[in-house]
C-alpha cells in the first residue's frame, strides 16, 4: 500500500471491541485504526450481461458475487451489490459513495467484475453495461481532497477484468502512493503529501493481459474467476487473524499455482 506502515494494516478479530473514533492515521502510526463503530462498505459492481454492442455475457458472475459477499460479510462489512449498471448509474453510485460520511467507518472496499482492455489511446478501460470507462474513474473520487472522511483510511479496489489480449493467470498488486506525481508537474517528490495514499488496487492480471476467468472449477461443479475465488477464500480463512499484506501475498501464490 502507500508505505511500509500501510503493509502492517491488520484486520481486527470478530470479538474485538468497537467504539466511536474520529482519528484515522497519523504520520507515524504503524497500524490503521480499525476500531470505528462500523467496518465500512464493500461495494460490489457485478456485470453478467451487456448491451447488444457490448462484450459477451459473463456466465459465472453469480458465483463470484456469492463468494465475495460471504468473505466481506464475515469481516463485518456492509455489502452492497449492484448488477449490470449503465455507465451513468455506475459513476453516480461511486460519486454518491465518495460524498458519504465515513467518519465512523474503518475503510472502504470496491470490487468490480466485468470485461476490460485498452482503448484507442492506450488507456485501461472497463465495461459498464453500455459504455467503457477509464479504470481511474473507480478511485479518483476517493482521494483525500475529494473524500476527506476516508483520508488516512484503507481504500481497497479489487478488479476482475481483462487488461489486454495476451493470456496469463497472474495477479497484479498495485499499491498506490509510493511516490507522488502532481497533476500539474511531471516531477515526482517523495516528500509531498500523497493524494493517493492509503489506496490499494489489485487486478486479476498484469497490464495487456487477458484474464483466465473460468480456469477454476470447484468440486461442486461450478466455475468462477480464479482471482476472486482465491481472494475470497483467503479472506474467509485468514481475515480474522492475518494482516492484509500477508493475505494478498497468499492470493498471488494460490493463483499462480493453478
Amino acid at each position: 500500500m502507500a508505505n511500509k506502515s500501510n503493509e502492517r494494516a491488520a484486520v481486527v478479530t470478530e470479538n474485538q471491541s468497537r467504539h466511536s473514533a474520529s482519528k484515522s492515521l497519523d504520520r507515524d502510526d504503524l497500524v490503521y485504526n480499525m476500531s470505528h463503530k462500523e467496518r465500512g462498505h464493500a461495494l460490489i459492481f457485478a456485470y453478467e450481461e451487456f448491451c447488444a454492442y457490448g462484450p459477451g455475457r459473463r456466465d459465472y458472475a453469480r458465483h463470484d458475487v456469492d463468494i465475495c459477499t460471504e468473505a466481506f460479510r464475515k469481516l463485518k462489512f456492509e455489502v452492497r451489490t449492484y448488477w449490470n449498471l449503465k455507465r451513468d448509474m455506475l459513476l453516480r453510485e461511486i460519486m454518491k459513495e465518495s460524498r458519504g460520511d465515513h467518519r465512523n467507518r474503518d475503510c472502504l472496499v470496491v470490487v468490480l467484475m466485468t470485461h476490460g482492455g485498452t482503448n484507442g489511446k492506450g488507456e485501461e478501460v472497463v465495461w459498464t453495461y453500455d459504455f467503457e470507462i477509464r479504470t481511474s474513474e473507480l478511485w479518483k473520487n476517493f482521494k483525500r481532497e475529494k473524500c476527506p472522511s476516508l483520508a488516512g483510511k484503507p481504500k481497497l479496489f479489487f478488479i476482475q477484468a481483462c487488461r489486454g489480449e495476451n493470456v496469463d493467470k497472474g495477479v497484479r498488486l498495485r499499491p498506490v502512493g509510493f511516490r507522488v506525481q502532481s497533476d500539474d508537474f511531471s516531477q515526482e517528490d517523495e516528500h509531498t503529501s500523497v493524494l493517493d495514499a492509503d489506496m490499494l488496487i489489485m487486478w486479476a492480471s498484469y497490464p495487456d493481459v487477458y484474464t483466465r476467468m473460468y480456469a477454476f472449477v470447484s468440486p461442486f461443479n461450478y466455475n468462477g474467476s480464479v482471482f476472486l475465488h482465491f481472494l475470497s477464500k483467503v479472506l474467509i480463512e485468514d481475515g480474522d487473524h492475518q494482516d492484509l499484506a500477508a493475505m494478498l501475498l497468499r492470493v498471488t501464490r494460490e493463483v499462480a499455482d493453478k
